[in-house]
């Protein structure tokens, strides 16, 4: 249950991705505040109930900002004249001609909005500048922002590792340069940079062995085909938990990959990133006996095996188990609150902007690479319903 008392249903969920995507497109006149509540219901054709909750969760993930007796101010990072963007967060009070950057692709999710909070924590207390480049447009334009890092003004740039053609190169560049540059969420395969990671291995294994000794069967895995350090660590972490829990002979069978996406653009809207796992999770459960206990590879592949079960008429939490990760801030709203192995979105942000300041006065040399802890969440998507 929310702080409001709401909980949220698909229909809500799916608003508010496709209200973040109209907001980056510019749909709202690139207007400070949201239209009021009769405004957007008759705008998307819902009731004032569903735009309440819609507005509550773009509120938990911090798209929007309540404002008493005024309505929802949208968040400036957020607000875009066109589809690419640039947000300049400088300290007058500055005493060091400083600024950090950091350059995102896609659209902004609770991930990289936790993640720039923290930049930007830091970059306050500090007492120097943020730059934030999100970035819609594809690739191109990713990589042009790179090659004329130099025209951004910044002193030196977190990064988010894709795998994309050409990015691996156009980091190099600069690392040859000896520009400064650090990693957050994994490293850049073949680059020794400074890099903030969490223990994505660790944190999948302690979920699953939770859902081995909870429900004495074999977990299955659904997640993309691992195709970045993240991905191939999650998967490991499972791997290990099924082989230390006696089901090594299940691994192969209780895998359900679909191919990856974060490379596609047209798949960078929150709403398009759903797509994938909820039809590979439609297809799975559709062949699958139930009850069945399913480790998510993230919190927006949960959402896609909420959404096919309750297409399947299935219950999350006595027909489907699941545990996802990240613990994004819809995962304790959910009609059936999700499990899920939290990261340190902030805390994230914070030290890579530490490091990346360190790095550019020179007080390190060599590459950090710092691991932070993950935090398991259990909610009741991963309990039996005889214990709830």
């Amino acid at each position: 249950m929310t702080a409001t008392g709401m909980k949220y249903n698909s229909k809500a969920i799916r608003l508010s991705d496709v209200i973040v995507r109209n907001i980056w497109e510019g749909q709202f006149d690139g207007a400070k505040y949201l239209p009021g509540e009769d405004a957007l219901a008759r705008k998307y054709e819902v009731s004032r109930t569903t735009i309440r909750r819609v507005l509550d969760i773009l509120n938990r993930e911090g798209v929007l900002i309540k404002k008493p007796n005024r309505g929802s101010l949208i968040n400036p990072d957020l607000r875009a004249q066109s589809s690419s963007m640039e947000v300049l967060l400088s300290n007058p009070l500055s005493l060091e001609k400083i600024t950090l950057g950091a350059v995102w692709a896609g659209f902004p999710d609770a991930m990289t909005i936790g993640i720039s909070d923290g930049i930007k924590a830091y970059a306050t207390e500090a007492g120097i500048g943020f730059h934030l480049f999100q970035n819609v447009e594809g690739h191109a334009k990713v990589l042009e922002d790179l090659a004329h890092v130099n025209e951004l003004a910044v002193s030196g740039i977190v990064v988010l590792p894709y795998n994309f053609d050409g990015y691996a190169e156009a980091l190099l560049r600069l690392a040859v340069r000896d520009f400064p540059l650090v990693c957050v969420d994994r490293p850049v395969k073949g680059l020794e940079l400074p890099c903030i990671e969490v223990d994505n291995a660790g944190g999948v294994y302690r979920a699953v062995v939770k859902m081995l000794v909870e429900f004495r069967r074999p977990v299955y895995y659904l997640g993309a085909e691992p195709e970045n350090d993240t991905q191939r660590l999650r998967y490991e972490g499972y791997c290990r938990a099924m082989n230390d829990g006696g089901f090594d002979r299940e691994v192969e069978k209780c895998t359900c990959f679909y191919p990856s996406t974060d490379n596609r653009p047209e798949f960078w809207p929150v709403e398009k990133k759903q797509e994938p796992p909820y039809w590979a999770a439609l297809e799975f459960l559709r062949r699958v006996e139930c009850p069945v206990s399913i480790m998510a590879m993230n919190d927006y592949v949960a959402r896609g095996i909420y959404r096919a079960a309750e297409e399947l008429k299935l219950r999350i939490g006595r027909d489907v188990m699941v545990f996802g990760f990240d613990d994004l801030p819809l995962a304790s709203c959910l009609e059936c609150p999700l499990s899920s192995v939290r990261q340190p979105r902030r805390e994230i942000g914070y030290e890579a902007a530490k490091l990346l300041h360190e790095r550019i006065l020179g007080k390190i040399s060599r590459p950090v690479i710092k691991c932070l802890p993950v935090e398991l969440i259990e909610r009741a998507s991963s309990r039996s319903i005889d214990k709830k």
